[in-house]
């Protein structure tokens, strides 16, 4: 390593003092040695040579899933944290590294970190200053501090800012590693108690619980409820609805692999994991009173409800609590069970009267990920600012085409087209068929795709169920349809990636307009757009292969070029035009991207 370590830990006296607990090497080793003890216990309860998700999630083969973002001035310290993090054994996926700042906020604006590790004392904007903008844009975002000053005056602030612990450099590697794992594995000790729990409590289904689940679902599921048998349920219920906001979350699990091995998981480890992952739902939605229920087959729903205050009325506020609850509950299921979920939320609403609309919504939203395979969490304002609810409910209704969007499995697609055709044949050739089943179904699609494809319905001419089958016997119909379906499935997924172009665009336009804004963040984007910042990440990633925080400092870089071959205007002028608060940032910035300095750029 480039850099030397020997940690001096703040006083004990400091901790009690400010009644903050550090990570101390006792509770350190103490918080392992229970972890290792728990899992144990489920081993012994499993059969380790049978669990396949029990085995130790730090070793060879799990998938990464942490985003660090290490600030430091100094580059050898900040490459020397991320070599040697990168290398350890820990499930990381990536390591930032920002000089400043500036440039860590210019990173945390523009993309989801786990963890940050900061340096204090810094040139333009001090650790303590990053604290202070995260504290408010990011308060659950942990920061571990490493600095070179012993002051209790340093470590008072950083603690009162939130910080996790603060290390005084040279540090250890060993220290480090133990202090960063140690922060991270907060998240998982939730969902190994969830595991834990979930093996002891298996198997134990009470009255009481089992009609909990009946008011649940009649609540979810019955439309036609009177207003006197709703507000029985509720009553019965007693005081778990509070509100006054409601949504409904659709959790579907994908048991094809799970757990921390690549054994296949049997069908008794599908059941207990299906537990733990309702366990583990449940304790995601604590924070918002969250109710949990098992759902039919691989399906979890919940419900949750949010107070007045933290919304305010602001659609911001409401629609970052929940991007922060999807996302917090996809990360959950896959860093704690190791297991894919797709995650449909409805809208929020002040009505418990409307939670069996809102299970519907939450429903069909999760339908996009057939459309999406690549994204895990969907919203229904992402959905409807598309236009698109029509299209998700046939999806439901028709899954044949929701199985051609979903991937194009030919093997798939062929058994489901036949089940139809099979279905239709069974009708009989009778001029009814047309007004019928077939009907139904052709003018459905064939309306799906005008209404996908709006402003370009002449393109979709052909797919005109009067056209298509014109003059044909009813039987032929029914042997072409096979075909219809295919080509109008694949015309429906070219109008998708249209109108995604269409949302990309408009992102793109934004931020030519407003990449000068030193204060641009990614929830802006989003909400100028009108869809979540997890989606326009996705979306952006997929088109451009690129993040969006590249995208926005490649457009900076490009101003600065030009204003640095057509004026003569100073560093700073020119840093301030293009949207960095700091000279001394842009400089760092401009030259990792063109390879020399603005002062060599201009002389050419």
């Amino acid at each position: 390593m480039p850099y030397s370590i020997r940690p001096q830990r703040v006083p004990a006296a400091a901790e009690i003092c400010w009644g903050l607990s550090f990570y101390s090497e006792r509770v350190g080793r103490a918080a392992l040695k229970a972890v290792t003890s728990v899992m144990r216990r489920i081993r012994k309860i499993i059969d380790t040579n049978s669990g396949p998700f029990y085995t130790d999630p730090y070793k060879e083969g799990v998938i990464p899933v942490y985003k660090i973002l290490v600030v430091d001035d100094e580059p050898n310290v900040s490459i020397g944290i991320q070599d040697f993090l990168l290398a350890s054994d820990l499930r990381i996926l990536s390591v930032e590294t920002a000089l400043n700042g500036f440039e860590a906020v210019d990173y945390l604006r523009m993309d989801q970190f786990d963890l940050v590790l900061t340096d204090i004392q810094m040139s333009r904007m001090s650790g303590i200053e990053l604290m202070e903008t995260i504290y408010l844009e990011q308060p659950n975002l942990p920061v571990i501090v490493i600095s070179a000053h012993e002051e209790f005056d340093f470590a008072k602030k950083s603690l009162r800012l939130g910080a996790r612990d603060y290390l005084v450099k040279p540090v250890e590697e060993e220290e480090l590693l133990r202090v960063v794992q140690s922060v991270l594995s907060e998240k998982e000790e939730i969902g190994r108690q969830s595991l834990e729990r979930s093996i002891q409590e298996h198997g134990q289904h009470s009255s009481e619980l089992a009609r909990r689940r009946e008011i649940l679902m009649e609540l979810l599921t019955e439309r036609g409820l009177s207003k006197q048998e709703h507000d029985e349920l509720v009553t019965e219920l007693g005081k778990e609805l509070k509100g006054p906001y409601f949504g409904v979350i659709s959790v579907r699990l994908d048991f094809s692999q799970g757990g921390f091995s690549k054994r296949e998981v049997t069908y008794q480890e599908r059941k207990l994991l299906k537990f733990a992952a309702l366990n583990l739902f449940e304790e995601s939605l604590m924070e918002w009173n969250g109710l949990t229920l098992n759902g039919f087959g691989n399906e979890l729903i919940g419900i949750i409800q949010l107070s007045e205050q933290p919304l305010n009325g602001q659609y911001h506020a409401l629609q970052s609590q929940l991007h922060l609850i999807g996302q917090l509950v996809s990360v959950n299921f896959k860093q704690y069970l190791n297991v894919d979920a797709t995650i449909g939320m409805s809208s929020l609403r002040a009505d418990k009267t409307l939670l069996s609309r809102l299970m519907e919504e939450a429903q069909m939203t999760a339908e996009w990920r057939k459309l999406h395979p690549e994204q895990q969490v969907f919203y229904y304002e992402d959905v409807a600012a598309q236009d698109s609810l029509n299209m998700v409910g046939w999806m439901e209704k028709v899954e044949d085409c929701a199985q051609l969007l979903k991937g194009g499995d030919e093997a798939q697609l062929e058994g489901h087209v036949r089940e139809l055709v099979s279905v239709l044949k069974e009708l009989g050739h009778t001029d009814e068929l047309k007004a019928s089943y077939f009907g139904m179904l052709v003018y459905r699609i064939y309306g799906l795709l005008l209404e996908y494809g709006r402003g370009n319905g002449a393109s979709q001419r052909r797919f005109d169920p009067d056209v298509y089958f014109r003059e044909m016997p009813a039987e032929a119909k029914v042997d072409e349809l096979a075909s219809y379906i295919e080509a109008a499935c694949r015309s429906l997924r070219d109008l998708a990636r249209e109108r995604d172009r269409t949302i990309l665009d408009q992102i793109m336009s934004y931020i030519q307009k407003q990449f000068r804004n030193p204060a641009l963040k990614i929830q802006d984007i989003a909400g100028e757009i009108h869809f979540s910042a997890a989606y326009l990440r996705y979306l952006f990633k997929r088109e451009t292969k690129r993040s969006v925080w590249d995208y926005v400092t490649e457009l900076r870089i490009e101003e600065a070029k030009f204003l640095l071959a057509t004026t003569d205007k100073k560093r700073y002028e020119i840093a301030s035009e293009v949207g960095y608060e700091s000279p001394e940032h842009f400089s760092r910035i401009f030259k990792r991207y063109t390879g020399v300095s603005p002062a060599e750029y201009r002389k050419g």
